[in-house]
């Protein structure tokens, strides 16, 4: 859906490294699948929905490829009772609508301490009133630009419809004009249950869902509950029970942080459950794409080769 960018950042790799190291195809479904399944192809990483992902495992199981894997999540904020309520509020709404809330790991469920949470629901909802101005992408002073398509559209409006059934409560949206296609105005949907579509799957938009808990240890097993795994954030210091650090630890993601954006520490970009495996980033991840070689050479018995000067039997790890 977004080949401009894609075509644009392979330019400028490309003018920085010898012809053809890196290539480009644009496609469709059968073009993805001619390269998966290509023998000429020895590892693949992927980025996209779980569907895409185990039919991509599967047709790569037949050749054996290397697979690296992200498949999105439904990223947990758990708010503590001591948490700084307005920075708090700040990366809930900077995390849940950036992008129209379509990056992988947008804040989608947040969980607050149900002694902050009249006052902490009051901050968010001011503050996102000030940032969810609908509009073209490139509109003056548009906070929330078009959804990528109308089924991702349809997605978000299923979402947000089942939500308004259980007993959501809306905050912020909510009216029938706020969802007019290509867009989904900024909503912020309280009483979220766990038979809710937004807590259980990926909505993927400019949707926040808010539940109140009464003790960490409820906010931690709501954000586990999740086939989900790729990030998640906890804002708070000690609550007389957890600290922040012990929450962060509990919680079953692939990148946590604290009082802070995930995935900002320098490691690399990866999942838990069935968010994927594998990861990006650092060089921990690019030496996924190399080969290691392992040669053991006798030295005694290679010409020019010193035999005093080394042992006879050397390992060497290689990377091609």
């Amino acid at each position: 859906e977004t080949p401009l960018i894609a075509q644009e950042f392979f330019g400028r790799l490309a003018d920085a490294l010898p012809e053809s190291v890196l290539q480009i195809v644009h496609g469709d479904g059968q073009v993805g699948t001619y390269l998966v399944e290509s023998p000429n192809v020895n590892m693949i990483a992927f980025t996209g929905s779980q569907a895409a992902g185990r039919d991509i495992m599967s047709r790569a199981g037949k050749t054996l490829k290397r697979l690296v894997m992200e498949l999105g999540g439904n990223d947990p904020l758990i708010v503590m009772k001591d948490a700084d309520l307005d920075k708090a509020a700040r990366f809930a709404i900077g995390g849940g609508f950036e992008n129209s809330g379509q990056m992988c790991t947008s804040v989608e469920r947040v969980y607050v301490d149900e002694e902050i949470a009249s006052e902490y629901m009051e901050k968010l909802v001011n503050l996102a009133k000030d940032h969810s101005t609908v509009g073209p992408w490139n509109g003056t002073d548009v906070n929330i630009g078009p959804i990528i398509n109308a089924k991702q559209h349809a997605k978000i409006l299923d979402h947000i419809m089942d939500a308004k059934e259980k007993g959501g409560h809306f905050l912020l949206g909510g009216e029938d004009d706020s969802y007019n296609p290509p867009y989904i105005a900024a909503t912020i949907i309280a009483n979220m249950t766990p038979d809710m579509k937004m807590e259980q799957e990926e909505t993927f938009g400019p949707v926040i869902g808010i539940s109140t808990y009464t003790t960490v240890d409820e906010a931690i097993d709501r954000a586990n509950d999740s086939v989900y795994g790729l990030g998640a954030v906890v804002f708070g210091q000690d609550d007389g029970i957890f600290t922040a650090q012990e929450v962060a630890a509990q919680l079953e993601a692939g990148m946590v942080g604290i009082n802070t954006a995930q995935g900002l520490s320098g490691g690399p970009w990866v999942g838990a459950k069935q968010s994927g495996f594998g990861y990006h980033g650092t060089i921990e991840g690019h030496r996924q794409f190399t080969q290691i070689k392992s040669v053991a050479i006798d030295h005694s018995s290679v010409k020019g080769e010193d035999s005093n000067a080394c042992p006879a039997l050397k390992f060497r790890k290689m990377y091609s």
